[in-house]
């Protein structure tokens, strides 16, 4: 075979002309192989040697050794400068120091590819560094393309060219030919997965260990197997992104190809960059730009990595997942388990056609509702289920099916997989199986996975994988909370706000900011002169809600006129029935500093009764991060909800804040749960509380009338 001249690290092509070389070669020359027969020498080249047998490659093998001729039967020579021609791939497996020698034998016989196992490069250091960096650099002039430093080895699983060193080749079964091929920067989390997938019984085209990748790159291997027929699916582990430009490329050309790419990506955080860095070198705060690049790229990124072959298993699905599913069990529990996991996920559960509720009505008399999730119960297994499966999977807006499966009685299990792979082929619809079972189902398990259907094994397996297949990306409704014809007061007086709630509150001696109504533009203009400027007025009103998305709130008011203009504006926009009560204005002494908090307590009848801290203001419904705690509450409890929150900095201090004044949050939240009680309320919601280091200040709230 004769390779390509363009070679070298820095090339700006893809090259997956060259990894055809590497992984489809007709002879390969190992240098560093030990001749001793015990087990803990069958490492580094003599592991290589060991697994080109037992996979049965059937090309041309030739042994480097100073003094021996032949090696388990390979006939052995001294230098690769004997050989009477060149190899396809060398593969060097000699200490760090001597990898300079065998490139110039490459070079000199005219070996153009070379598989480096040998660590001890930028792994180690910066003396490591400049070794690989002057090696790289000889290889470059010298034309020899170079996979590694640091590689644990490559594998073509249908020809046998098992040519690494990865103890997995050889330990338990052999690793069975599949059709999704693992790259991996990591070669002992490449060989980790492809163990775990083997176990499970998911078969693998490739592994490719792409070691410190100075020269031959994650994505050419990704171009390469772009035009490969038996490759569906690349299962990526990788660390760092070298090129940007070729890997979006390369990306692209698999989308093309109608083929997968799956990826876990190591080092996303700041601990994780560190981690990598020490490994391959990766350059610290790069993490966030490569998950951005490949969430552009449409890539499906995964969270753990078992997820690579368990998604890789699948069948392909098209660049965007579903959101739309059917969910047809017969178990109640486990319709609760996969229906909380796959609405937290993103999933969607539309309402099934007439069409479909007429015919499962037929079949299902004794249901008053036909609802979806569908819970049909055990009296289906096993006779109807499937037919029951069958009629939601052909639902017009049903674009996906989950079937979530207990461990189930032995005589169901064989039919339950013939009903999910007899949907899956009649209408091509993406299947996804929850089975929470134990080891008596693995068999049905790996019969569903290889007719191309997706098995999570626990719920919140199946919650992870499908946020990886529908991806980070939400669905915004639109609309918008603003009346065109004006706003009005509730239809029910079922809330209590605007000044009322807000008196209330001062009179269980709560921290309102200073306050007064007015029911024209006068007054509250006067009423601002003796608060102080600048000064917040809104509606006043205990039967509006929601003030500032109806517009009736002006802020930062810093003089008479500004005030009178506010509200007549406001005015405007309230609309009352004829002979009505005029409207009122709260005119309030505008807060500024501190962090806005909504601070929520609620009567959950026998539950007890709870508050709820979190970040508030206008987005708090956009934002949702609110802890809830049981009133009363202590401040350990308090301070331990707090640090859930996701903006907890804001509450804890950063940049040099200080800290929030959380006993003055405790003692409000428990104040609140007083008023609840005495008054038989609902619920309080203050919305926001401006709090500092120094104590805080309620600046709205609503309340809720308990319905008995």
């Amino acid at each position: 075979m004769t390779p390509p001249a363009e070679v070298g690290e820095g090339s700006s092509q893809l090259r997956g002309d060259v990894v055809k070389y590497f992984l489809e070669p007709s002879s390969v020359a190992v240098v560093g192989v030990s001749t001793s027969t015990g087990q803990a020498y069958k490492a580094g080249g003599r592991a290589v040697l060991d697994h080109l047998g037992v996979y049965g490659y059937e090309g041309e093998v030739t042994v480097i050794h100073p003094t021996a001729t032949t090696v388990e039967g390979h006939p052995a020579l001294p230098s690769l400068r004997d050989m009477r021609s060149a190899p396809d791939v060398v593969v060097i497996a000699v200490p760090s120091g001597a990898v300079r020698g065998v490139l110039e034998d490459c070079a000199a016989i005219g070996a153009r590819q070379a598989l480096i196992l040998t660590a001890g490069f930028a792994d180690m250091g910066e003396a490591g560094h400049e070794l690989e960096r002057s090696l790289l650099s000889y290889a470059e002039a010298q034309g020899i393309n170079v996979v590694g430093p640091n590689s644990t080895g490559l594998v073509n699983v249908r020809t046998g060219l098992a040519m690494s060193m990865t103890s997995v080749l050889t330990e338990g079964e052999p690793i069975p030919a599949g059709r999704i091929a693992v790259i991996a920067q990591s070669g002992a989390i490449g060989s980790t997965i492809v163990e775990r997938a083997r176990n499970a019984g998911v078969g693998i085209s490739h592994i490719v260990s792409t070691g410190n990748q100075r020269d031959m790159d994650i994505p050419d291997f990704i171009s390469y197997f772009a035009g490969l027929p038996e490759v569906d699916t690349v299962a990526l582990y990788m660390e760092s992104i070298r090129d940007g430009q070729l890997f979006a490329a390369a990306v692209r050309e698999l989308d093309e190809a109608g083929k997968r790419l799956i990826t876990y990506l190591g080092g996303r955080t700041a601990a994780g960059e560190r981690a990598a860095a020490s490994h391959t070198g990766k350059i610290v705060g790069r993490g966030a730009l490569e998950l951005g690049l490949l969430r552009a790229l449409g890539v499906t990124v995964v969270d753990d990595p078992d997820d690579l072959w368990v998604l890789g298993a699948m069948s392909a699905h098209g660049r965007e997942f579903p959101r739309q599913w059917g969910m047809v069990a017969y178990s109640g529990g486990m319709a609760v388990l996969a229906t909380e996991q796959l609405s937290t996920a993103g999933v969607v559960f539309p309402p099934l056609a007439p069409g479909t509720v007429d015919t499962l009505k037929s079949q299902l008399p004794n249901f008053a509702s036909i609802p979806n999730p569908l819970d049909v119960g055990p009296g289906s297994m096993p006779v109807h289920f499937g037919g029951y499966l069958a009629a939601v999977a052909e639902d017009p807006s049903v674009e996906a099916v989950c079937v979530p499966l207990p461990m189930g009685a032995r005589g169901w299990n064989a039919q339950s997989v013939k009903d999910i792979l007899d949907v899956r082929r009649n209408t091509g619809k993406p299947v996804v199986v929850l089975w929470y079972g134990g080891d008596a189902v693995q068999a049905h398990i790996k019969e569903l996975r290889e007719g191309g259907v997706l098995v999570a094994e626990s719920p919140s397996d199946l919650g992870r994988v499908v946020r990886a297949l529908i991806g980070p990306e939400r669905v915004i409704a639109s609309g918008s909370a603003a009346p065109t014809e004006g706003a009005g007061p509730a239809s029910a007086p079922a809330t209590i706000g605007g000044a009322t709630a807000l008196q209330l509150l001062v009179d269980h001696g709560l921290s309102v900011a200073p306050m007064a109504v007015g029911d024209h533009a006068t007054s509250v203009a006067a009423a601002a002169d003796s608060l102080g400027y600048p000064v917040v007025v809104k509606s006043a009103d205990d039967d509006i809600a929601h003030r500032t998305e109806l517009g009736l709130v002006a802020v930062n008011l810093t003089n008479p006129a500004d005030v009178t203009e506010a509200v007549t504006r406001m005015d405007g926009v309230v609309s009352r029935p004829e002979g009505a009560p005029a409207p009122t204005w709260l005119v309030q002494k505008m807060i500024k500093g501190g962090v806005e908090l909504v601070l929520t307590v609620r009567d959950a009848d026998d539950l007890g009764i709870f508050g709820s801290v979190g970040v508030g203001g206008a987005a708090v419904e956009v934002l949702r991060d609110v802890e809830q705690v049981p009133i009363p509450c202590d401040l350990d409890t308090l301070r331990k909800a707090l640090s859930r929150l996701r903006m907890a900095e804001l509450i804890f201090g950063f940049r040099g804040s200080k800290p929030l004044d959380d006993r003055w949050i405790l003692e409000t939240l428990n104040r609140m749960g007083d008023v609840v009680r005495e008054h038989g309320l609902a619920e309080i919601e203050i919305n926001p509380a401006i709090v500092d280091e120094n104590g805080g200040t309620i600046i709205d709230a609503l309340c809720v009338r308990a319905v008995r």
